[in-house]
């Protein structure tokens, strides 16, 4: 899919969906929207008596930190419209029986779910909200990058994305510091150089979690031949043939040859990425929700982490790259209408008060995420650091940057990609197993 995104900003799969550290089970609790008075709604007109009903099936559990936000917008707009919203709280599993109950006729007017699936495996189901989206403006506060993802993958704007991440190359101040750094990396030579002084400050300068080896990787490779490259090998091979596949995995062999990954590494996760917590490792590829995270694993350890976070796009790898640094995997969930709704304007109401304004502040401050209303100037303090180098991002990557594209081999491809990530294979070596996975 080619986007040729502008970014224009105040301001994942399955990782995306534990942002800011809320429970990953299912949840089936059915429970209707308070209709207590909350702050001002997005419109703030005055409430009306109605008996409509609309009925929301959301990813999230009940008592996870967006359900409370949520819950919070539903009262909210309730008490402005008179609507009635009935939320159930159906957690991740929605996935597995979202598409049958939809199919289904089961009522359902709003749900929700990773903006990438609904707008690949739902789009049959969702109603078009082109027409509704430019009255109410929603272009003009739109992170632009959100929609036009949208729109490249379903052809129309059928859902409105919320609680966005972005991604990139996440690191403790502190080490910088001490290892007096003064300039982030925006190359691969610069980037070892950084490593270097860290290592000479007592650092482990990159920590690296199993779950993670594919997304590291596909960004390197990614840089190199861009993500249809790698989709292209990832779908049918040759990697052999490819002097940048080779190149990328000499990249990783060189990484652990210089003591520059943790010797753990690939480390069954999150043991990764809490090095940084415990202030042994300096660095981590990962994506925006993981200072939360560290922060809250930390206190589940009883260790209160007091660091500032910083972040830096994932360096250009060579002169001949395909893609500049200034490209990202950026994600979000995103909230859709069912196009069998009897109430379409009023669930697209309810979603437009959940997905800007208030609620999308509190949302992002609250579990540390990004706003997706550009209005929304304010950034949590754990991920403050985190805008510069997202608003100088121009273009997207979906998850491990095309490496998930062949559903068949992709547990394989990540089993050589650990390999090579743990030391057991050279650069060579790498390539000619993954040509095997062909055969």
């Amino acid at each position: 899919m080619k986007k040729v995104i502008a970014l224009i900003l105040s301001a994942a799969m399955a990782f995306s969906m534990v942002a800011c550290g809320g429970a990953a089970s299912s949840g089936s609790t059915s429970e209707s929207a308070s209709t207590e008075s909350t702050a001002n709604s997005a419109s703030g007109s005055e409430s009306t008596a109605s008996d409509k009903e609309i009925v929301y099936w959301s990813m999230w559990n009940d008592g996870e930190p967006q359900s409370e936000v949520i819950k919070q917008a539903a009262a909210a707009y309730e008490e402005k419209t008179g609507v009635h919203v009935k939320i159930e709280w159906k957690g991740r599993d929605i996935t597995q029986v979202l598409k049958a109950s939809l199919d289904a006729g089961e009522k359902i007017d709003v749900f929700d779910d990773d903006f990438q699936r609904v707008s690949q495996q739902f789009v049959d189901n969702c109603l078009s909200l082109e027409d509704m989206a430019k009255a109410a403006g929603y272009e003009d506060f739109a992170v632009a990058a959100l929609p036009a993802a949208v729109r490249g993958w379903a052809g129309e704007l059928v859902a409105i994305p919320y609680q966005p991440y972005t991604s990139g190359v996440f690191y403790t101040k502190s080490s910088f510091e001490k290892a007096n750094i003064t300039a982030e990396p925006k190359t691969w030579e610069e980037f070892m150089d950084v490593c270097q002084k860290l290592k000479d400050a007592g650092y482990t300068p990159l920590a690296q979690d199993d779950a993670y080896t594919m997304y590291t990787f596909g960004f390197i490779l990614a840089r190199m031949v861009g993500e249809d490259g790698v989709k292209e090998l990832a779908m049918n091979g040759g990697w052999a043939a490819s002097e940048q596949a080779k190149q990328a995995a000499q990249f990783v062999v060189d990484l652990r040859e210089k003591g520059y990954l943790s010797d753990t590494a690939p480390d069954a996760y999150p043991n990764g990425e809490n090095e940084l917590g415990m202030g042994t490792a300096s660095m981590l590829v990962n994506a925006s929700w993981v200072p939360g995270e560290i922060t809250n694993n930390m206190k589940e350890g009883d260790v209160e982490l007091d660091e500032t976070w910083g972040m830096f796009n994932f360096p250009s790898m060579t002169a001949q790259d395909k893609d500049p640094s200034t490209v990202a995997n950026i994600g979000a969930q995103a909230m859709a209408v069912n196009k069998k709704s009897e109430h379409p304007q009023e669930a697209f109401d309810f979603i437009m008060t959940v997905t800007s304004g208030e609620f999308d502040q509190k949302m992002a401050l609250e579990c540390n995420g990004i706003p997706a209303d550009t209005r929304n100037e304010e950034w949590p303090e754990m991920i403050a650091n985190v805008r510069e180098a997202f608003n100088a991002q121009t273009d997207v990557y979906e998850w491990n940057m095309g490496l998930n594209a062949n559903e068949n081999l992709k547990e394989a491809i990540n089993d050589v990609i650990n390999k090579l990530f743990e030391g057991g294979l050279d650069a060579e070596g790498f390539v000619t197993e993954m040509d095997a996975l062909y055969k």
